[in-house]
Parts: structure tokens; C-alpha cells; sequence
């Protein structure tokens, strides 16, 4: 029996985040803050359920508006248990690792907050 493929984890929180700001799935070479960027790095699944493991990256002008922004990401994939978004259920999230600055090597004109999440 072959089971359909799990939704696309990374569209789900484009779709989720979008209200905030501008959100990718890659940094683009001209990078105007507000942006977020979202990825997925792994994770698992036990054949019914998908587990992502996400990274979202906050980007800002300054460290204020990247924690900001960070803050509210935060708040929205938490607060998104048993909702649907854009057809898909979120069963559960969780923090993984909760938001840290990460330098960005491109320009010192801009700050990261980088946090991972797990989906279900």
C-alpha cells in the first residue's frame, strides 16, 4: 500500500508567518528587512504522522525588530495547535530551540534570530 506524501511542512509556514512579514525558503542576495526565512532540517515520522523540524530565521534592520519578529513567529506556530492552515492540520508544536542571535556573515547592517520548532 503506498500512503500519500506528507504536506509540505515549509509551505505550511509560509503560509502561517506570512502575515508578519515577507516569508522565503531562501535568503535572497538583496535582503531588505523585515524577511523570514523558513526551512526545514530534519526531523521524522512514524508512517501516519510527520514530525518536521523547522528553522525559522528573523531577519531585522537592528537587534530590536529581529527579537521582535522572532517573538511573534513564536507565538503564532505555538499558538497553531489544532488548526488548520492553508488544509493542513497541526497536530502539535513545540520549541526545539528557543530564539538565539547568529551573526549574519553577509552584512553587520542586519540582524538574525534564528529558532527551530517541531511540527506533527
Amino acid at each position: 500500500m503506498v500512503m500519500p506524501p506528507f504536506p509540505d511542512a515549509e509551505t505550511v509556514l509560509l503560509a502561517l508567518l506570512e502575515p508578519l512579514a515577507p516569508t522565503v525558503t531562501a535568503t535572497p542576495a538583496d535582503l531588505t528587512p523585515p524577511l523570514i526565512r523558513v526551512q526545514r532540517v530534519g526531523g521524522s515520522d512514524d508512517g501516519i504522522t510527520d514530525h518536521p523540524r523547522m528553522e525559522i530565521a528573523c531577519y531585522g534592520k537592528d537587534r530590536a525588530q529581529a527579537w521582535q519578529l522572532a517573538e511573534h513567529c513564536r507565538q503564532l506556530v505555538l499558538g497553531c495547535i489544532r488548526t488548520r492552515i492553508d488544509g493542513v492540520l497541526v497536530d502539535n508544536a513545540r520549541t526545539d530551540n528557543p530564539p538565539t542571535q547568529v551573526p549574519y556573515a553577509t552584512t553587520e547592517d542586519f540582524r538574525r534570530v534564528i529558532a527551530y520548532f517541531r511540527l506533527a
